[in-house]
């Protein structure tokens, strides 16, 4: 994992806190994953629909089961 570490910026995850109530742990990955213009992918209903631009359901980002 060398070389595969990333900051946040701490006043952009605190932003997000105030503005959701969310967990300064799950609005961390929000703000690295907006920094890093990529889709958090998450099993988290409530995540997801707080931060609709960049949170996908798991069950959405791969689609109908197979069963």
């Amino acid at each position: 994992m060398r070389g595969k570490e990333y900051s946040v910026e701490s006043t952009s995850v605190l932003k997000l806190v105030e503005r959701t109530g969310h967990s300064s742990y799950d609005c961390e990955c929000v703000a690295l994953a907006e920094d890093l213009g990529l889709s958090l992918v998450t099993g988290d209903r409530k995540l997801a629909r707080l931060f609709p631009n960049v949170a996908i359901l798991l069950e959405d980002f791969v689609g109908p089961s197979s069963n």
